[in-house]
């Protein structure tokens, strides 16, 4: 799969069109996201099903994603908790979906608001994962979600981030006022242009490309 690096418009686009003219439903795209961003994790992080995994999804597709992560992980009976921003009804379609998957499963989940930070410890051997906020993000981070990141930025030994670290803009690599800093980041389809300039370098850490299903017309025609 050959790498390019894209704007945030030129993926929404691709995204767009792989659903109306391919008939490729995110709901796809999503699944293959969770499972290969798994399949990273397996081989970057040594003995990984003797770690904790923290997961951390937000109220959009990347949150999905995490979703999907925390079935993958929880099937290969390995030790995960998510954390998730939004009630139900406030989740996308397809996130709604792979969430009331992982409830039915009986996967170890929290509603964020209810998390009270000075009870939350990460030991050193711990894994978070950011799934909170996509190429999206829109507007300074504020409130919970600021909290939230700082938390992680201060606490965790090891951080995954799905697609891009949740604050950084996917075009400037520029950061909303807050951003995770990843020691690994696990990008769908294409790499983001703003991982290579101004702040993007400073959060992405090991940067890996991963396939979603994206239809192969889309890297040959760069």
């Amino acid at each position: 799969m050959k790498k390019l690096a894209l704007s945030k418009e030129e993926i929404v686009n691709i995204e767009k069109e792989t659903r109306e003219k391919f008939g490729i439903d995110q709901l796809i795209l999503m699944e293959n996201a969770g499972r290969e961003t798994f399949y990273e994790i397996k081989k970057e992080i040594k003995n990984y099903k003797e770690k904790r995994f923290f997961i951390f999804s937000g109220k959009g597709n990347n949150g999905g994603d995490g979703f999907v992560l925390a079935r993958y992980l929880f099937n290969n009976n390995v030790n995960v908790k998510v954390y998730h921003f939004g009630r139900e009804e406030e989740l996308t379609r397809i996130s709604s979906i792979n969430f009331n998957i992982i409830k039915k499963l009986k996967v170890d989940i929290s509603y964020i608001d209810e998390l009270k930070l000075n009870n939350l410890k990460f030991k050193k051997e711990d894994i978070v994962v950011d799934a909170i906020l996509g190429i999206g993000i829109k507007g300074e981070i504020t409130g919970k979600m600021r909290e939230i990141i700082e938390f992680i930025n201060e606490n965790s030994k090891y951080t995954v981030s799905i697609d891009i670290p949740s604050g950084l803009d996917a075009d400037t690599g520029n950061i909303y006022g807050v951003c995770v800093k990843s020691n690994l980041t696990v990008s769908m389809g294409f790499l983001k242009k703003g991982f290579f300039i101004n702040e993007g370098p400073k959060y992405t850490g090991k940067i890996k490309v991963i396939d979603i299903g994206f239809p192969k017309y889309y890297y040959e025609k760069k």
